[in-house]
């Protein structure tokens, strides 16, 4: 049996939600076909796993505990909006975080853990970023091209990360549902 899994570190900040929820509910915004993540679900995807053995989750936990024992909680700030791939054909719009300097020996370390294991590690540096929406269709680009203009640079929020998380992603018709299956608190 499979689970597919990744790890995370969840990011809240009530103030990022409600910039959100006006964008949502901008009328041009409504012009476009666009799945909005739920702010429950905002996390910085640190690697995602895919379809895993479940037998492998206790390993994964303690690679996890491995990677993240000397880490201590520190803040972050909430910064920027974005686009992915590119801003000419965006699929993905998202804010940034800054502040994540000492995440990444952590992210490194338990990337060479995971492949010294036979789990599939992704090279590529990390890019901290909370997805926000994945856009299916865009009647109208011009607005995400002025919420990137306006937003790049703005700073939302000074946010807490104290803690990585091991998910499950269960997929349903309305949206995935993330399921905490290991966390470690820091």
């Amino acid at each position: 049996m499979t689970k597919r899994l990744f790890i995370g570190l969840p990011v809240s900040s009530i103030k990022a939600v409600q910039k959100v929820e006006t964008w949502k509910n901008n009328s041009r915004m409504r012009l476009n076909k666009m799945n909005w993540v739920k702010p429950e679900n905002w996390h910085i995807t640190l690697s995602f796993l895919g379809d895993t053995p479940t037998e492998k989750v206790e390993l994964l936990q303690d690679m996890i505990e491995q990677s993240f024992d000397e880490v201590k909680a520190f803040h972050a700030k909430l910064e920027g909006v974005g686009v992915f791939p590119n801003p000419h054909d965006p699929n993905v719009l998202w804010m940034g975080l800054n502040s994540l300097q000492n995440i990444i020996p952590v992210h490194r370390q338990l990337g060479d853990l995971m492949k010294r294991n036979d789990f599939c590690f992704d090279q590529k540096p990390l890019k901290p970023h909370l997805t926000i929406a994945r856009m299916k269709y865009l009647a109208d680009k011009a607005i995400i091209d002025t919420l990137v203009n306006d937003y790049g640079q703005t700073v939302f929020d000074i946010v807490i990360i104290n803690k990585v998380v091991l998910f499950e992603s269960l997929l349903t018709p309305q949206g995935p549902i993330y399921k905490a299956l290991y966390t470690k608190a820091f």
